[in-house]
């Protein structure tokens, strides 16, 4: 699916590069052209009506709204496809990684409908080690209520945080909350317990934002359709649910530079991969590669 005009609306400017060194995330108005935007939004409704093997719904039964995802979805959504490879995005995280190419990690997207009450937890994405960011794009207006949040600067901390319930003995617990259980699935699987325990040490429970907001530097901003935010993975991130009168829908994106390697509590991530027939020819410690993960552009 080539789309006339296709090419992708936005560069990084000095400035932006600057504030994504600094602050870990940055905004860019206009990034995503208005074709490209429709195709996705078609994209995502449509996976929605015929999920994927990895579609979750996040609420809790009985709440109003709705908070949906889905990951890898682009071999059966073509627009996904055409967007990852012929809208310029991945020019773009190549040029963020200050690199010549970019491999592509992951496709994804969120859906909160209006009314979601249903938040994004704090969190950082750690299943990979070396460079790696993610290029957010609003497929909808998002008002700054609903809209991602980071804490400026936390990529620089050298911390690595885990949901608290990473370090329970039991994580598969029915009280955790759907949005928790999604983060924790794709670092601790039973498959991978001995590897997450071994590796605790290494990490320390996600502080508690919400509770002290006051106390941290916290940044976000309202979106038009076609907005993007790039950020990098460690930059600790989180959003309220959607209490416009709106779908807030984002497609996300994230990329990986040539030193970036499988973390090993990554390991159950790729078990979960490949128990869904999904070919990942790499190991823990070993650089990103295979069909799946495509060097773009």
């Amino acid at each position: 699916m080539q789309r006339e005009g296709s090419a992708h609306a936005c560069t990084m400017s000095a400035d932006d590069r600057a504030r994504f060194a600094q602050d870990g995330a940055v905004v860019l108005r206009r990034a995503v052209t208005a074709d490209w935007i429709a195709a996705l939004r078609d994209g995502v409704e449509r996976n929605i009506r015929e999920p994927g093997p990895f579609f979750r719904c996040l609420s809790q039964p009985g709440q109003p709204g709705g908070f949906m995802t889905d990951m890898w979805s682009r071999a059966q959504i073509p627009e996904f496809e055409s967007y990852v490879t012929q809208s310029g995005i991945a020019t773009l995280a190549a040029s963020a990684l200050g690199e010549p190419q970019a491999r592509l990690l992951q496709d994804t997207w969120f859906a909160k409908r209006a009314g979601t009450v249903e938040p994004t937890p704090w969190h950082h994405d750690t299943v990979i080690f070396g460079p790696f960011l993610s290029i957010w794009v609003a497929l909808d207006p998002i008002p700054r209520v609903a809209s991602l949040e980071f804490v400026r600067g936390s990529h620089l901390w050298n911390r690595y945080f885990m949901p608290p319930s990473y370090f329970e003995g039991d994580a598969s617990t029915s009280a955790l909350r759907e949005t928790e259980r999604y983060y924790l699935d794709y670092h601790k699987q039973e498959a991978a317990r001995g590897t997450a325990v071994a590796e605790a040490s290494r990490f320390e429970p996600t502080p508690d934002i919400e509770a002290d907001r006051a106390d941290y530097d916290i940044i976000g901003w309202e979106m038009a359709a076609g907005d993007c935010i790039l950020f990098d993975a460690l930059t600790l991130h989180g959003a309220a649910g959607n209490p416009s009168e709106r779908d807030a829908r984002r497609f996300v994106t994230r990329w990986v530079g040539s030193g970036a390697v499988l973390a090993p509590h990554g390991e159950a991530m790729i078990g979960v991969l490949r128990g869904r027939g999904f070919a990942v020819p790499f190991a823990v410690g070993e650089p990103i590669g295979g069909s799946l993960f495509p060097l773009l552009p």
